[in-house]
């Protein structure tokens, strides 16, 4: 541990006037300035970005609800996870995650005043465990996932960090699986709460209105890829020119990952081609979406939903935003990272898993056969609905730790 406060201070004023350029041209400066605050105590929530924010939200106005006079801090890496915070309650107080240096940790700890921390997933970093440490802070990891590669990687860290880690007094894991590997690197108090994704609160949205207001035609057939990662892009387009001489009023709308590779995607195709969501000129064969946070929109829309970063070994994205508005869902056969929740409607056979040479068949098949899609549909949202306990199942880990608190 002193090794690695060492380094990171060390780096940080090292390389500290460049940080503050970035920070600045990024509106990141939160990050590196903390203020003195009025908070008297506080339960600190901390998620990576949106995927983790939308997965906590209803146990966050749970909480809220719950105890109305108790302070709850959310901080969030990402500036689209930090917009999504912000309107998860006007109660919450929401702060940019300052960066993982000593000095700035111990101010954020005088800042928040945390008496309980809530990490979601993985989010687990030495200074802030440090400071929780020294300053007695309990901390429970809620929703907590580790990939194969992620356990390699804290197994090897348990042996510099176990102090730090020793303050994380529970894990709730999302699966038997995620559970079975922090057991093994001997944390303490773990279980199987389920994957809080499943309490989803997604907004309800008409398919036919949604195409209206889209531009988009009531009787076409739209295929949406969310969440595209590099390759995916070029793999739809292929497919696109296979399947369109058999479906006329075929449509694609491509929801990249990451927006910052828009001027790559846009280079793949002509632009007679595609459209961007923006402009919403959807006569033409692909919309390829250049905003953030509307997949709930698109998966609606839609008449089969492809989940992106599963057909190249990217680890594959959460199909169940797609499942809530009942729509056919097909993911590739990379799904590691959210390998609990797929093989929940494996087992069900509410789901299809494909590959880059059998994905052209398997949207033909679909579409030849609407009762199919609507099985699929009603099958995995059904999936969804039975394993919405997560919620309670984490609600009541997570009482003893505020309970006795006054």
């Amino acid at each position: 541990m002193i090794i690695y406060k060492f380094l990171s201070s060390l780096l940080y004023f090292l390389l500290y006037p460049i940080l503050k350029i970035i920070f600045m041209k990024y509106d990141f400066t939160k990050r590196v300035t903390l203020k003195n605050s009025y908070i008297d105590e506080s339960i600190w929530i901390h998620t990576a970005s949106l995927g983790e924010v939308n997965a906590v939200k209803p146990l966050v106005k749970k909480l809220l609800e719950a105890y109305p006079n108790k302070t709850f801090v959310m901080t969030s890496v990402t500036k689209i996870g930090i917009e999504a915070a912000k309107k998860v309650s006007g109660k919450l107080i929401v702060h940019q995650f300052p960066l993982d240096i000593a000095h700035l940790m111990k101010k954020a700890f005088k800042t928040f005043k945390p008496y309980l921390i809530i990490l979601v997933e993985t989010e687990l970093w030495p200074n802030m465990l440090n400071q929780a440490y020294k300053h007695k802070v309990p901390v429970v990891i809620i929703n907590a996932r580790l990939t194969k590669k992620s356990f390699n990687r804290y197994r090897f860290l348990k042996l510099f960090f176990r102090r730090e880690f020793s303050i994380i007094k529970m894990i709730c894991a999302q699966s038997e699986m995620d559970a079975d590997r922090f057991k093994k690197l001997k944390f303490k108090n773990v279980i199987n709460a389920n994957n809080l994704k499943f309490a989803l609160e997604l907004p309800d949205h008409e398919m036919n209105i949604l195409r209206q207001a889209w531009n988009y035609k009531i009787d076409d057939f739209i295929i949406s890829f969310g969440c595209t990662r590099p390759g995916e892009e070029q793999l739809i387009k292929e497919i696109y020119e296979k399947l369109h001489p058999q479906i006329p009023n075929l449509k694609i709308i491509i929801a990249p990952r990451h927006i910052h590779r828009m001027p790559e995607i846009k280079a793949l195709f002509q632009k007679s081609d595609y459209s961007v969501f923006s402009s919403l000129k959807t006569e033409r064969p692909f919309l390829i979406v250049d905003e953030m946070g509307i997949l709930p929109q698109i998966y609606a829309l839609s008449d089969i939903s492809i989940i992106g970063g599963s057909f190249y070994n990217f680890g594959g994205h959460n199909p169940l935003e797609a499942v809530w508005y009942e729509k056919p869902v097909i993911m590739g056969e990379f799904h590691q990272s959210c390998l609990g929740t797929v093989e929940k409607f494996m087992a069900e056979k509410a789901i299809i898993i494909s590959n880059i040479s059998k994905l052209s068949n398997d949207l033909y098949s679909l579409y030849q056969n609407k009762e199919q899609r609507m099985t699929l549909g009603r099958q995995a949202k059904q999936i969804l609905l039975d394993n919405q306990y997560a919620l309670t199942n984490h609600w009541d880990a997570l009482i003893e730790f505020i309970m006795p608190h006054p």
